[in-house]
């Protein structure tokens, strides 16, 4: 009885470790959120994950224009990821982000979001 233990006990062990490898990471949400249009770039942007990640990249994107890079706090991984004062410019901006979650995993994403012209003086 005491091998049929040992296998099942083993079994369930293997198992645990594959659900492990599937448990990566996510974004479970954005402020402001994906989609949104704003009537000026908001002071800033924040990037809320399942679990702990270390921010790799940040950029902007815009039709025409080059690609800028964003700085993203804090440097140590978290839960959270604030980008302070983006800058987004009038049009559609794309904020793509990289991250690196604790398991080693690579997480990317992109945050649309749209900045209404200045209203004529």
């Amino acid at each position: 009885m005491t091998r049929l233990a040992t296998r099942i006990a083993a079994v369930g062990f293997m198992l645990g470790l594959t659900s492990l490898a599937f448990a990566h990471t996510a974004a479970t949400g954005t402020t402001p959120k994906s989609g949104s249009i704003l009537e000026q770039s908001p002071p800033s942007i924040e990037i809320t994950f399942k679990a702990p990640v270390r921010m790799t990249a940040v950029i902007v994107q815009q039709d025409g224009k080059p690609d800028r890079k964003l700085e993203s706090s804090p440097a140590a991984a978290a839960a959270t990821i604030k980008i302070e004062n983006p800058k987004l410019e009038p049009g559609l901006n794309h904020v793509r982000w990289t991250a690196l979650s604790q398991d080693g995993h690579v997480v990317k994403g992109v945050i649309d979001l749209t900045i209404k012209p200045a209203a004529p003086k």
